[in-house]
């Protein structure tokens, strides 16, 4: 009988160090991959998986109990040529939960958070690294379903004008009705920035006057413009 492809497999990234160069004879599943094996996709010993290890490989394995048998491994071409970061501006949480899940399917490299001006979400120290982990786990879970070889890193930074000064070339969307420059062809590496909702504010305005573009004449949803924006970034390449 024949095997499903890769992209077929159940999958999900596991965070344990593998040498793809010579296999081992198993792979440890951590608690939390071994249950959403189990008991979200009631699969059991002997049936495939695809093992992500985070570098670009796919494994073909093969349960055994808490463990996974190693079968075979490739490096598919599913990543964007073009390394994209993407900067947001702290939105509400079901927006920017939206726009991290949205954009790393569609293949973003780099997730860059800052407080914007008009960012009405505010992150309590307490909770800061409760927040973060919960937005990874989200965009993990986006890449495992998106077939991604990858997951994005994240970062923060304290407002726009860091995000300006760590990321100089960077191009920054706009709902100013002047601006008529829209997304060009961009290179290896690009950086976009997108505020929160309620857009931004005139001293903002005044640091992305150089860089801004534009999605076209309506005013979209924050996680709409990131969706569009990255899209067609990603697919332009």
């Amino acid at each position: 009988m024949s095997q499903l492809p890769m992209r077929a497999l159940p999958r999900a990234f596991v965070n344990v160090p593998v040498d793809i160069t010579n296999l081992p004879d198993s792979i440890p599943l951590p608690e939390e991959d071994f249950k959403k094996f189990k008991n979200v996709l009631r699969l059991g010993t002997g049936d495939q998986v695809a093992i992500l290890p985070g570098n670009g490989a796919v494994i073909r394995c093969e349960l055994a109990g808490k463990s996974a048998i190693p079968i075979e491994a490739e490096f598919p071409e599913t990543e964007s040529k073009l390394e994209l970061t993407l900067a947001l501006g702290i939105s509400k949480p079901d927006a920017l939960e939206e726009s991290i899940r949205m954009a790393s399917e569609l293949g973003v490299a780099h997730f860059v958070l800052f407080t914007a001006r008009r960012t009405v979400a505010k992150w309590e120290p307490a909770k800061f690294e409760k927040k973060l982990v919960r937005l990874q786990t989200i965009s993990r879970e986006a890449c495992e379903v998106a077939y991604r070889t990858k997951l994005p890193t994240f970062s923060i930074l304290k407002d726009l004008s860091e995000v300006l000064k760590q990321y100089p070339d960077s191009l920054a969307l706009s709902e100013m009705d002047y601006v008529t420059a829209t997304l060009p062809k961009l290179k290896s590496k690009a950086t976009l920035i997108i505020g929160p909702e309620g857009g931004w504010d005139q001293r903002e305005v005044a640091l992305i006057a150089d860089r801004s573009i534009t999605l076209g004449p309506r005013v979209l949803r924050v996680a709409t413009a990131v969706t569009t924006a990255c899209a067609l970034a990603l697919s332009n390449q």
